[in-house]
């Protein structure tokens, strides 16, 4: 009896035997796989903040207007000249080209202390989604590399009592250095926004002019690409 019951037994480990081989195996396989794949393609957000440089002529002479008769500057300058940027995307990577969807969005506060009155405090703002796509050019191994690219983009521009909206550019260069998943990425870019607002009959045109040369860095995680 003892030995009926064990041939039973015995038989199921042999066919087990097999069959978690072939369970442990398939998941390595398939990891395998994924992994392989997604050295050559990646879909992942992207965030990134910077700074930039600018001379909106016509809001710094609105600025210049408002300050009260008698005001003597003794420090720093009341023009608006340097911005403060925040952005976000969706970025699908291939090994040399990469395209995103991307939001930006850039403060331009101004403070200003009055002795003996009110102090005065401006900000000109932008908000511009794009799109934009760069060319990767692989430097030794592959794992880091030189980037390349620009995009169009739509800029919505705040100033006091004046908005203006219109579609400008930007060129950009810049460095990828991958570290495991963690993808940085310093650059340099230049935006090109201007638009117009006529709404005011005193000021006839005020020129909302954003255009700037900016440096930043962009933040990611995703698998690692081989840019060879």
């Amino acid at each position: 009896m003892k030995n009926v019951l064990l041939k039973p037994v015995s038989f199921q480990l042999r066919l087990l035997k097999p069959l978690l081989v072939f369970v442990l195996l398939i998941p390595g396989i398939f990891l395998k796989s994924q992994e392989s794949s997604t050295r050559s393609t990646a879909v992942y957000p992207v965030f990134g903040l910077g700074f930039g440089f600018f001379s909106p002529g016509d809001v710094n002479k609105y600025i210049e207007a408002s300050l009260p008769s008698g005001y003597v500057n003794e420090m720093g300058s009341e023009d608006i000249f340097m911005f403060l940027d925040l952005h976000a995307g969706l970025t699908f990577r291939m090994k040399r080209f990469d395209i995103t969807a991307m939001a930006e969005y850039d403060i331009a506060p101004k403070f200003i202390m009055i002795t003996n009155g009110d102090d005065l405090s401006f900000n000109f703002s932008r908000f511009a989604p794009g799109i934009l796509a760069n060319l990767y050019v692989p430097v030794g191994s592959g794992k880091h590399a030189f980037f390349l690219g620009g995009g169009v983009n739509y800029s919505i521009m705040n100033f006091e009592k004046f908005s203006a909206s219109a579609p400008g550019f930007r060129f950009q260069l810049g460095f990828s250095l991958q570290f495991g998943k963690f993808n940085l990425q310093p650059f340099g870019a230049f935006n090109y926004a201007s638009a117009t607002d006529d709404s005011d009959e005193d000021l006839e045109n005020f020129d909302m002019d954003y255009t700037n040369g900016q440096i930043g860095v962009n933040l990611s995680f995703h698998p690692a690409i081989n840019y060879k």
